[in-house]
């Protein structure tokens, strides 16, 4: 069985962390054969020798590899499925492409290197999870070391064995797991969050959220109580899969839309293979209760800090706008009444994005509602793209598999 990690990135300038992966598989006698990695803009050269020296390393470029829309082209595919699948070469690059694109440069490059197990990281992962002091997991094979923060430790995991072996069942495709460190959304807590949170349709989020000064948001692994469930929630950056898997249902879908003008990428390219779960009975998902270390912020352990960090309040801004973008698509897949699902979510779009504004001092947050409108007229758009990719996808699995 051939096992590959594959990571997307804007540009490849560090060994971090894949080295760190690298060596925490090997630790465990895990053989890999390769690493597969997207990225849309540099590499250093000195970067990929170092890690050639452990693995075999696959570099395609995202909307710009003319080698692999070379492969596609020679194998049948028109130039609008090659469009659907890994955009237009030709047209002008931006550096922002949708996040289901970049996923899927790397699902086809691993295919065509007849990769059987793809296990997918994010660049600001690690195989290790914060964790309390009573859940740890003693003994000596698991380091762990101070995480800066009172009780809490950070403890090294066995990655890609704990994925492996989730996926010894047969009928289980995909392996995946949620992340410990501090939450996507900041602690913050002002008049009319609720009506934000359902306006972005995050509203499970609210309760947790009016607590957000007492935990901050962080989350923890539950070590030696974790305890693996059916899952059709699948994390991108914590996700072993059988590519066996795509020969039955497409990979993941994220699309783009403008609001005046600027380009947002929406979110949930992973919600949204999840969903195809349950249209097979045969398939199976596993949550193997992972949670590996996210450094959300890249300064962990310290406490986010929304009101006076830029970065942060930049980072939620366009985590808003990506939620925004996707929901329509969601609420379509889900059958939903649209016009009136859009009439709710806009009404507490409205209310949610004037206190936020006036919260963060950012008026940026005002324009969530016109994000809305253009993201609900954009819905055509993205049922046309996913009618389109899909078609694509599996012109491409029986032409080229």
């Amino acid at each position: 069985m051939k096992i590959a990690l594959g990571m997307i990135t804007k540009d490849l300038l560090t060994t971090e962390p894949l080295e760190q992966f690298i060596l925490n598989a090997k630790k465990f006698n895990h053989s890999l054969d390769s690493i597969v990695i997207a990225y849309s803009d540099r590499v250093d050269d000195q970067v990929v020798k170092v890690l050639e020296s452990y693995l075999k390393v696959h570099l395609v470029k995202i909307k710009q590899d003319k080698s692999l829309n070379h492969i596609l082209k020679e194998g049948g595919l028109t130039k609008q499925a090659r469009v659907c699948l890994i955009g237009d070469i030709e047209e002008p690059i931006d550096g922002r492409a949708p996040y289901g694109i970049n996923r899927n440069h790397v699902i086809i490059k691993s295919i065509l290197e007849g990769i059987d197990v793809l296990i997918f990281i994010d660049t600001d992962v690690y195989p290790e999870v914060i964790i309390k002091k009573e859940d740890l997991i003693l003994g000596d094979t698991l380091s762990i070391r101070p995480s800066g923060l009172k009780d809490i430790w950070i403890q090294e995991v066995d990655f890609v064995g704990s994925h492996l072996k989730g996926l010894e069942d047969d009928k289980v495709m995909v392996t995946t797991s949620d992340y410990s460190g501090y939450y996507i959304i900041p602690p913050m807590k002002f008049k009319g969050m609720d009506d934000l949170y359902y306006g972005l349709k995050k509203e499970t989020a609210y309760d947790y959220m009016m607590d957000s000064f007492h935990h901050h948001c962080l989350s923890t692994d539950h070590g030696k109580y974790r305890e693996a469930f059916y899952t059709n929630k699948v994390l991108g950056g914590n996700v072993a899969i059988k590519l066996d898997l795509f020969k039955r249902i497409a990979p993941f879908y994220s699309s783009a839309y403008y609001v005046e003008d600027e380009k947002y990428l929406t979110r949930g390219e992973d919600t949204v293979l999840g969903l195809q779960v349950s249209e097979d009975d045969d398939i199976n998902f596993l949550d193997i209760d992972l949670k590996i270390f996210h450094n959300t912020y890249g300064n962990f352990p310290e406490v986010p800090d929304i009101i006076h960090d830029k970065k942060i309040k930049d980072r939620f801004f366009y985590a808003c706008m990506g939620w925004i973008g996707r929901n329509p698509f969601l609420n379509d897949l889900h059958g939903l009444d649209i016009p009136c699902v859009y009439q709710n979510e806009h009404e507490h779009l409205k209310k949610g994005s004037k206190m936020i504004g006036q919260y963060l001092n950012d008026p940026r947050f005002l324009m969530l509602p016109r994000a809305h409108e253009w993201a609900y007229d954009h819905l055509k758009v993205m049922r046309e793209e996913y009618k389109c990719f899909k078609k694509s996808w599996f012109e491409f699995i029986r032409r080229l598999t």
